[in-house]
């Protein structure tokens, strides 16, 4: 967690972290796409997708978002 606060104050470009069923994403710019399989979301320079079953999105702020589901990969393009 102090990582999470370090990497906020240090106001990094974004960051993602892994959790069991969860993904959360600081600083995103958009949600390109969704749906309960796939969930594409746009960073300062690259797209990340997140592939798995039954995922929602739980959480979304204005620069935080936070993914729940059954989370299979997330892959970086």
């Amino acid at each position: 967690m102090l990582d999470v606060i370090n990497n906020a104050l240090k106001n990094t470009d974004y960051y993602i972290c892994l959790y069991k069923n969860r993904v959360y994403i600081y600083n995103y710019l958009e949600i390109v796409s969704f749906n309960n399989d796939l969930i594409k979301v746009s960073l300062k320079d690259t797209l990340i997708k997140i592939k798995g079953k039954n995922m929602l999105i739980k959480k979304m702020h204005v620069h935080e978002l936070l993914i729940e589901g059954i989370i299979e990969s997330v892959k970086y393009d």
